[in-house]
């Protein structure tokens, strides 16, 4: 076990509430992975240390507030309460499995391309074990033992990750290479890539060090840090907006490199960006504690606006570039920016009220795609839903 893996298990336990008594281990290895991530960003760990416990119920939150929260928006009082999409809507959507290549308890999808067309995501025992797969128009593929912990694929195909040692990758054309670890820091992150294969991640150092850093697909030997000291880089999208933050700020930088804070919500001190596509932001500000956790309420960004919305939900899984939010445990929600929203159904064969814990992890550009995976019987198995207006 390498010292970084044990730095993520001490990170994992010191932060996990406690399990219920059907423990689901395949969303607890998933939210240790982002806490164990947002712990690795030093400076920003005080916004996002604990973004993972954001979710608490499996749709809504449960349990009594320690303290109130500023008021949300009038958009909805809960997931269940949002405005529901007209009967008659035009968009219908169902899912289907995707094959398992290799055996494991845990398979999980966690990410899509902008065009829904690749699909990347791991099989393993949930143990830290999991051998990434990429799905291509629904034939699998699983990558190198190497290439762990896949983070995005773009539409090319492109698929990016970081393995358990710190050590970041790009998976192009069949190959995995190494992306180079910037002089005076000891392991990198790699978040996202966009569709020119422009990587963005950030490098950290001793003493809680970080900076955030810029690769390039077909030449991940070279790097370019972003910002100054203390910045990290959780996002990029298509024309080279990176978001992140600096310090404890949400932050943005143009294509040219010029940076500036973002909005923070009235009434909070700091907030998260977990992630962009399009011209749309999401992330997160820490909420209420309930027991030993803080929740997390997400919130969204245009970045072209610059105008940054609170919304009443427990968790944000992704955003898609026309600004859909993709709300992710439990039973998925799909909500639109005008406020109206879907339910991704469940397996046809799957119809008995309870059935199956569902988890939605990613969302295509245009919101039709989605993928996740269905936890019942003490198995995960991976899962895509295709809409269609």
């Amino acid at each position: 076990m390498t010292t970084l893996d044990e730095q993520r298990i001490g990170a994992l336990l010191q932060s996990a509430p406690v399990p219920e008594p059907q423990v689901d281990v395949g969303r607890a290895v998933r939210d240790g992975r982002r806490r164990r991530r947002r712990r690795r960003v030093g400076g920003i760990a005080a916004v996002t240390a604990l973004a993972g416990l954001g979710v608490v119920g499996a749709v809504r939150l449960d349990g009594a507030a320690d303290r109130p929260a500023p008021a949300p928006p009038a958009l909805a009082a809960s997931p269940a309460g949002t405005t529901p999409a007209a009967p008659d809507s035009p968009v219908t959507c169902g899912a289907s499995w995707l094959p398992q290549p290799i055996g494991g308890p845990v398979a999980v999808a966690n990410g899509v391309d902008p065009t829904g067309r690749y699909i990347v995501g791991d099989i393993g025992t949930g143990q830290e074990d999991g051998r990434v797969v990429l799905w291509t128009d629904g034939r699998a593929d699983v990558l190198p033992a190497d290439a762990r912990h896949a983070a995005a694929v773009n539409a090319g195909g492109v698929v990016v990750g970081t393995t358990g040692d710190g050590t970041g990758w790009v998976y192009r054309d069949g190959k995995l290479r190494s992306l180079t670890t910037p002089p005076g820091y000891d392991t990198v992150l790699v978040h996202a890539v966009n569709g020119r294969g422009d990587i963005a991640g950030t490098a950290s150092g001793a003493r809680d060090s970080h900076r955030a850093v810029l690769w390039s697909a077909d030449r991940p030997q070279e790097y370019r840090l972003l910002g100054q000291p203390g910045s990290a880089a959780t996002g990029i999208t298509d024309d080279g907006t990176v978001v992140g933050a600096m310090g404890q700020l949400p932050y943005r930088w143009t294509p040219q490199g010029a940076g500036a804070a973002l909005a923070v919500p009235d009434g909070y001190p700091r907030a998260s960006v977990d992630s962009a596509h399009g011209e749309w932001a999401v992330g997160s500000v820490p909420d209420v504690r309930q027991g030993g956790a803080v929740s997390m309420r997400p919130v969204r960004w245009n970045l072209r606006t610059g105008v940054v919305s609170l919304l009443p939900f427990p968790g944000a899984a992704g955003i898609a570039g026309n600004g859909d939010l993709l709300v992710g445990d439990g039973a998925p929600l799909v909500v639109s920016p005008d406020g109206t929203s879907r339910r991704l159904p469940g397996r046809p064969e799957v119809r008995a009220a309870g059935a199956g814990t569902y988890t939605a992890n990613g969302i295509s550009d245009d919101g039709l795609t989605v993928v996740g995976s269905v936890y019942e019987n003490q198995v995960h198995r991976p899962l895509v839903w295709r809409c269609r207006r």
